[in-house]
């Protein structure tokens, strides 16, 4: 059996992300040590200008599968441009990419084609033509393996999550991500953290971002600084009936994405309630609508095995002082509320650096899903590896000449006959 041999000491991963908003590229280069440790040296983003935003919300409206072709060498060209402008920043040496890719869509329901089971998560990116590119290895599609095993191919960040904040994990701790959607990782203390759950709560950004970019004409792609929701009064009414969605429901594990919480949902409530409330009313009701799907996910999912004593926020909402107020008073009862600079991971940095650890995983032969989180059968190794070529002139295992410290710029790949992804076989001792 051919495996690859894993990677045994350090290694700097630059953790790749665009997410469901579709606003841009972020960047984290973390330092991990073949003990556990890491170090975060940068982090950085890379925003799309507004055609790119406006192909991209096209592509995830609706693509035939010759777009969606096109769409894979189109998102790795981004992806080459923000690597390569992250890199006339930072001069540190880049091991590895670990590159998500931009999700099109994300449907781990089962149905049935002519008997055979099928179910899916679409991330757009051709990572072979990004490994040509930017002369980097590249790790990329983490979420179809789980899904081979029966996950939902989501959420992923639970890995880094344990490794980024476990050690400050004391009774309970709730690591909250409000990106385009919200999500939560829960980690429970003890001689060793473990994660016990991990699910989407429902909407994060989208309606709000949505709104703000009809408001305005899409000048504003977000509410800044939650000045239109601070503005508005909160209808009761209209958040009951939001509320109400079946999806908040449904026991964890689970998953969502922009069919339910998307434009298309926005436009449909804008049609229902742009005459009947003011603007910034329903701003101030989808800010609340977010805000009460996260603290009744914390309080019908994870309160019940158990205490929180922090819940520790990341992602754009975090930087929405009127989403974090709101939250933190709704909260206040259960566990306090802080952002995760407190503990080292600055907000926006959050889920670039997850991946950075999913990509250290696979370079390290390691299984990165969480069961508990995506409702797979088993642990599993996620990614495909992209090689990067070998400089021209060397043999077709050549590595470009050492940089820092002695280490390579690329992380040796290899075949080994005979090992396991996790265990390689020693070499007997004589030969």
């Amino acid at each position: 059996m051919l495996t690859m041999m894993p990677i045994q000491g350090d290694l700097q991963v630059l953790g790749l992300m665009s997410g469901t908003s579709g606003d841009g590229i972020d960047g984290a280069l973390v330092r991990f040590g073949a003990d556990g440790g890491f170090r975060l040296l940068w982090h950085d983003s890379w925003p799309f200008p507004a055609a790119v935003r406006s192909r991209l919300q096209g592509l995830m409206a609706a693509a035939t599968a010759r777009e969606v072709l096109q769409a894979g060498t189109w998102v790795a060209g981004l992806y080459a441009e923000a690597v390569a402008a992250f890199r006339r920043r930072h001069r540190q040496p880049v091991d590895l990419l670990a590159a998500h890719g931009q999700t099109l869509d994300h449907d781990p329901s089962d149905q049935s084609w002519d008997g055979i089971p099928v179910r899916g998560s679409l991330q757009v990116l051709d990572a072979s033509f990004l490994a040509e590119r930017s002369g980097l290895p590249v790790v990329y599609d983490f979420r179809r393996r789980d899904m081979a095993v029966g996950g939902q191919g989501a959420p992923l960040v639970p890995f880094g999550d344990l490794r980024f904040f476990g050690g400050a994990c004391r009774r309970g701790l709730v690591v909250l991500n409000v990106g385009g959607i919200a999500n939560v990782t829960v980690i429970r203390g003890g001689r060793v953290p473990r994660v016990t759950a991990a699910f989407d709560t429902g909407p994060g950004n989208m309606l709000m971002d949505a709104l703000a970019e009809r408001l305005t004409g899409g000048k504003q792609t977000y509410d800044a600084g939650g000045r239109l929701a601070a503005a508005g009064t909160t209808s009761p009414r209209l958040l009951a009936t939001l509320l109400r969605d079946p999806y908040l429901a449904v026991d964890p594990p689970k998953s969502t994405g922009r069919d339910l919480y998307g434009r298309a949902r926005e436009a449909k409530l804008w049609r229902a309630w742009g005459g009947k409330l003011a603007t910034t009313d329903l701003m101030s009701t989808f800010l609340d609508f977010t805000v009460e799907t996260i603290a009744l996910a914390i309080e019908r999912f994870v309160l019940p095995a158990g205490p929180v004593d922090e819940t520790v926020i990341a992602g754009g909402g975090a930087l929405n002082p009127e989403l974090v107020c709101r939250l933190a008073r709704r909260l206040e009862s259960r566990c306090r509320l802080r952002t995760s600079d407190a503990l080292g991971v600055p907000v926006m940095a959050r889920e670039a650096m997850a991946f950075a650890a999913l990509g250290d995983a696979f370079a390290r032969g390691l299984p990165a899903n969480v069961p508990v989180a995506t409702g797979a059968a088993r642990p599993v190794l996620l990614g495909c590896l992209a090689p990067s070529s070998p400089p021209t002139g060397t043999r077709s295992e050549g590595l470009p000449p050492s940089r820092h410290g002695g280490r390579r710029e690329t992380p040796v790949f290899r075949l080994a006959r005979g090992a396991t992804s996790r265990h390689p076989r020693p070499t007997p001792k004589g030969r």
